[in-house]
């Protein structure tokens, strides 16, 4: 319907707007930090190189200098494998969002409407995986083939990205009538937070991870599920009154049947349990669900737009003729099950092309694969859950804002870490071992992104609020500094 098109299409402008920002941001930030780790590791060059492998223990293993075997790679310093590899991640990091949000989440919409599975359980499980497919993929690929704990890095970072940077910009942006943030929610989502940040330390903290260790991890998330599933009835247990729908999911279906019976106020509206992408595919022949000439892909008009267009022109060539169509919710297709299988394939190559990459970096340059993981690719994989959060907040849905970081952030702690080792226990018999150094730093990051983001909440009448965001944003500086001086001090 007209109405819905133009909600959809209120819905892409900005998404099309955040990941060029975002895009350009990752290749400014990929400049910087290799312009950083180039003059850290020149000046590292001038010692010996028995101090050099010394100092590479700082937080995980490094990659050894003796991987590096291409002329390509250790020529001219490996100065343009350097170069090359960044901008290689970069289009990959451009890449993964299009293939997660206008395939990946696409096909999962479908899944859900033709199993009838409730929006509680579709918010809870499938829209998490699909804003944190990429640290799950990651992960596994670094598990299985590399096993730099790049992927335990990127995990790392990104939680620590998602709260002080996603919601501390959402922070920003969210307008002064933003929505204010449900308490018993909040203290759900915090509580299960720190219990999975509590229990990933405890495991990993004598560097091996047992399968039953990992395992407990995955039923954790069941756990997690149940108590959003069943949130009203726990507190009418609790409070002894009868529950109000609470989750966030439940409040934003709420909130779009009002307003699509108002007719009022729909630049507000923003939905994340019911994932209204109808993706575009942007290439000659294919199907355009709105078609508008001031912002329509097919007809850019700035400069920017078209230099957008022609980039993501080979990646939208090549997804389109392959990964089937899986048609839309209301019109779905029968070829929904292959798109979600060929789209976790997609998803599943570029993590490995970009675990690929960084570790061929931090061979290069002698960098850990932590540094990386927790920066560079942390910011890259962070783009989805980014653009999702500060969307909300921009129509000043606030208590979805919040509640879309905290659930991917229990999905990455409990799946993205647990389940690829869980497998990998299962499958070579043993228990997974993880190089770490002192953990003490990671622990006071990672229950700082939980405590401060509660109770900061809590001081503002838990609404988002500019302060707020100014200081979760000044303490991810604080983080960016802390991780940069335990490398290379």
């Amino acid at each position: 319907s007209k109405a819905r098109n133009k909600v959809a299409m209120q819905i892409r402008r900005p998404m099309r707007r955040l990941t060029k920002t975002l895009f350009g941001l990752s290749i400014f930030m990929a400049l910087k930090f290799g312009l950083g780790i180039t003059l850290a590791t020149s000046r590292a060059g001038e010692s010996s190189e028995g101090a050099s492998s010394g100092h590479s223990r700082s937080l995980l293993h490094w990659i050894t200098e003796d991987e590096c075997k291409t002329e390509f790679e250790v020529g001219n310093n490996g100065g343009p494998a350097v170069f090359l590899y960044i901008l290689a991640i970069c289009y990959n990091f451009l890449a993964l969002a299009i293939v997660v949000d206008e395939y990946f989440v696409r096909s999962i919409e479908v899944i859900l409407k033709k199993l009838k599975i409730s929006e509680d359980l579709a918010g809870a499980i499938f829209m998490a995986a699909g804003t944190s497919a990429a640290e799950l993929f990651s992960n596994l690929v670094d598990t299985f083939v590399y096993q730099s704990n790049i992927g335990f890095g990127v995990i790392y970072g990104t939680v620590i990205f998602n709260v002080f940077v996603g919601i501390g910009y959402a922070s920003y942006v969210c307008p002064s009538d933003v929505k204010k943030c449900n308490w018993r929610v909040m203290c759900r989502d915090t509580s299960w937070y720190v219990f999975s940040i509590v229990m990933v330390v405890s495991f990993i903290w004598d560097k091996k991870v047992e399968w039953y260790e990992s395992f407990i991890l995955v039923l954790m998330y069941v756990g997690y599920v149940l108590s959003v599933v069943y949130q009203p009835r726990i507190e009418a247990l609790l409070c002894g009154a009868k529950a109000t729908v609470t989750t966030r999911n439940k409040e934003n279906v709420m909130e779009l049947e009002e307003k699509e019976e108002s007719g009022e106020n729909s630049q507000r509206h923003v939905e994340m349990g019911d994932h209204e992408h109808h993706h575009e595919k942007g290439v000659s022949g294919g199907d355009v669900d709105v078609v508008e000439p001031d912002s329509s892909p097919a007809n850019p008009t700035s400069l920017c737009s078209k230099f957008y267009c022609c980039l993501t022109a080979p990646l939208n060539f090549l997804m389109y003729w392959t990964i089937p169509d899986s048609g839309t919710a209301e019109e779905p297709t029968n070829k929904y099950m292959w798109a979600f299988f060929v789209s976790c394939l997609w998803i599943a190559g570029l993590s490995w092309l970009m675990v690929k990459f960084a570790t061929s970096i931090g061979c290069i340059l002698n960098v850990g694969a932590i540094l990386l993981g927790t920066t560079f690719l942390a910011i890259g994989t962070s783009i989805p859950d980014t653009m999702s959060t500060i969307i909300a907040a921009r129509k000043g849905q606030g208590p979805i804002a919040v509640s879309n970081t905290l659930g991917s952030n229990i999905f990455d702690m409990q799946i993205a870490i647990g389940f690829p080792w869980m497998l990998y226990s299962w499958i070579h018999g043993k228990a997974y071992a993880i190089d770490h150094g002192d953990m003490t730093g990671p622990v006071i990051f990672l229950l700082l992104s939980a405590l401060v983001l509660h109770f900061g909440l809590s001081l503002f009448g838990w609404k988002l609020r500019k302060r707020l965001g100014a200081i979760l944003i000044s303490l991810y500086v604080v983080f960016l500094i802390f991780v940069f001086v335990e490398e290379f001090a």
